[in-house]
Formats: structure tokens, sequence, C-alpha cells
């Protein structure tokens, strides 16, 4: 387990916090493993970081400056959902599991007019 102390936790760079919030997704989620946030775009990662707290059902509206906060690394943002997300972990593991199962399929439209596929 990694041992920070205080002050090196609050001297982290944004990219370093986010990147920080990725590990914890990825100990919940493996298809957050290996994500290269520095190649990624910013877009890409608020899609990505923004769906995955919405599945996990974390406490927000999602506005478009909250996402942007989260992307651009605003510290006291991700101290919150840091905090949200370890003091969960167990029930958000359980979360992050069962999520998989309960996300409604995408039916392409030229499906629904099928009547065999109906």
């Amino acid at each position: 387990m990694c041992h920070l102390s205080m002050v090196e936790f609050d001297d982290k760079a944004p990219l370093e916090l986010l990147e920080l919030v990725n590990k914890v997704f990825a100990h919940l989620d493996k298809v957050h493993e290996g994500v290269d946030m520095q190649k990624e775009t910013q877009e890409k990662t608020e899609e990505r970081i923004c769906g995955f707290l919405k599945v996990l059902g974390y406490p927000c509206d999602f506005n478009p400056n909250y996402c942007r906060d989260i992307v651009h690394g605003e510290k006291k943002t991700l101290h919150h959902i840091l905090y949200w997300l370890l003091s969960r972990l167990p029930d958000l593991q359980r979360k992050a599991y069962t999520a998989k199962f309960l996300v409604p399929l995408q039916i392409p439209d030229e499906y629904k007019f099928d009547d065999e596929m109906l």
C-alpha cells in the first residue's frame, strides 16, 4: 500500500491527482487500467470519469463546469471525489461489478422494426 504524508498528497499536481482517481477506478473496474491520461483527450477523460462516477452513484449534478473541474484537476473537487471513493470502497466494488450487468443494451434502430427481433 502507498504511504503518503498529508503534505505530499496536498502537493500533488492536478494531473497526479487525476491519475490517483484513475488508480482507484482501475481497482474498481479493470477498464480503467493502463489508461495513459497524458495521451487521452480531455473530452474522453471527462466522458470516462464522469460516466463512471455516475454509474457509482456519486452525489453530483455533473454540470459542465463540474466535469471541467475534474478534467483540469481542481484539487478541492478531486479531494472530495477521492474521499468519497475511498470511504465507500467495498460497496463501490460491488456496485462497479454489478453495474456491468445492469446497463441497458443499446439496440440498433434497424432491429427495432424486425418483428422477429421484437
